[in-house]
């Protein structure tokens, strides 16, 4: 499959099927296995103006031609969702506007971006003996056939799944130019911090994501003396947040490149009831009359949200604000929720929540309903194994960024790069299981290229 960096007998065999052969058949099944979770999983009946998320008004005012604009108890926003959902299914809906037929048409617009982004992979993965073929293909398979990513790929009413393949992307172009940035086209350059830009329209937390890819990959333009692409590169890497600013300045007069929700998002990790919730139970039940976690009813404070004010960035600083109060006056109980919050997002093998949440008929609150036994048990296997498939990719990041020679740290700081910025903002608000399955993703993607780098300077300290 990969290049090998040794030539012998077997060379002029004709293998069975050739790496770019294996990487497009594993694309092609995860494709077919994403179309098929699409047909059991989203109702015939469900419309795109059926989302729940806060994504519904935005949908529904572009489709009548009011704009980026959510009105609803008097008041309107123009922040409280990034737009790159809504822009993407508005822009469908003189098409069709069911939900499953816009959900199969995203699945395989992304698929064909994801291949043309790994296609070519297989002679940038170094290989001398058949059992690291082997090490590849298994990374490549615990990707395709993870019941938590196919399940989250499938979906096209919340930004994981969107945002799950476009990391993918953004990963895969990082890794092409950081192995070798002299030979890399200018299109993979491009196509790095184009998608990691398009990410932070989908999800304002990926901004940190955003700015470490920009800079790395402006960085290895520079240090290849490919100065007039860096110069482009910096015109690409600003369009999309500087796009948004000037959104939030002329709509809502508020200087941000986040969105309203923040605020409230940043208070559900930082209060005295997160860890009464967190990590068994929702934290929408902050906000929820009705609380019953893992079955049994609990006091909680039925936060006012959205509606108990009359602007969305006077909802988003409040809440930010008594986050903040709570930390400094709780320095104790601040740093075990930290601590809980960490280990969820970067070790633990449950499945967070532990059980699913519906809105209730009538949609005044949330009904709890317990995972399948299937569902629990594959899920938490996968998230055990992503685990330490992230440990992997931490530990050789750090050897190769100290032994390894200028490619192999190019690797390791991308790596690490994509790790923390992506899991940070998590940690500090509060992560779901969608949520670190992409952490895990970022940390098998990452592999493969480190797998490759170990490989490569084994073969060189051997053949010195």
């Amino acid at each position: 499959m990969p290049h090998s960096t040794q030539s012998g007998a077997s060379a002029g065999r004709r293998a069975i099927l050739t790496g770019g052969e294996v990487v497009a058949l594993l694309v092609v099944l995860m494709a077919v296995l994403k179309l098929v979770a699409v047909w059991f999983f989203v109702p015939a009946a469900r419309t795109t103006f059926d989302l729940g998320f806060g994504f519904d008004p935005y949908v529904r005012s572009l489709v009548a031609g009011r704009g980026y604009v959510s009105c609803g108890s008097g008041s309107c926003d123009v922040a409280s969702r990034m737009p790159g959902l809504p822009l993407f299914l508005a822009a469908l809906a003189p098409l069709t506007t069911s939900l499953r037929i816009v959900d199969a048409i995203k699945v395989l617009l992304l698929s064909l971006l994801v291949y043309l982004a790994v296609r070519g992979i297989d002679r940038r993965l170094a290989v001398r003996h058949c059992w690291q073929v082997g090490i590849y293909i298994a990374l490549g398979l615990f990707l395709v056939l993870s019941p938590n990513l196919i399940k989250h790929a499938s979906a096209a009413y919340y930004e994981e799944g969107y945002v799950l393949e476009l990391l993918a992307i953004t990963a895969v172009c990082l890794f092409f130019v950081a192995v070798a940035p002299r030979e890399a086209s200018a299109g993979r350059y491009v196509a790095a911090i184009a998608a990691a830009s398009v990410c932070y329209l989908f999800k304002s937390s990926l901004i940190l994501v955003w700015g470490a890819v920009a800079l790395l990959i402006v960085v290895f333009a520079l240090t290849s003396g490919r100065r007039a692409l860096a110069a482009g590169l910096v015109a690409v890497a600003l369009i999309a947040p500087a796009g948004w600013l000037a959104h939030n300045a002329i709509e809502s007069h508020r200087l941000s490149f986040m969105s309203s929700t923040d605020g409230e998002n940043m208070y559900r990790g930082w209060n005295t009831y997160t860890l009464v919730l967190y990590p068994h139970c929702s934290l929408d039940m902050l906000f929820d009359p009705v609380t019953t976690c893992e079955g049994e009813a609990i006091t909680s404070p039925h936060e006012p949200g959205r509606a108990g004010f009359k602007t969305e960035w006077a909802w988003n600083d409040a809440y930010k604000t008594r986050a903040t109060e709570w930390i400094r006056q709780n320095p104790g109980a601040a740093l075990k929720t930290f601590a809980v919050k960490a280990y969820e997002v970067l070790l633990s093998p449950q499945l967070v929540p532990y059980r699913n949440y519906v809105p209730a008929p009538d949609g005044s609150h949330l009904i709890e309903l317990p995972r399948s036994r299937g569902e629990a048990d594959v899920g938490s296997l996968w998230l055990a194994l992503g685990r330490l498939i992230e440990i992997f990719a931490f530990g050789a990041s750090l050897y190769l960024l100290i032994r390894g020679d200028s490619a192999a740290r190019r690797v390791a700081l991308a790596s690490l790069a994509l790790g923390v910025c992506y899991a940070t903002p998590y940690i500090l608000g509060f992560g779901y299981e969608r949520h670190f399955s992409i952490l895990i993703m970022l940390a098998a993607l990452s592999s493969l290229f480190l797998v490759s780098a170990l490989v490569r300077l084994s073969g060189a300290k051997a053949a010195a």
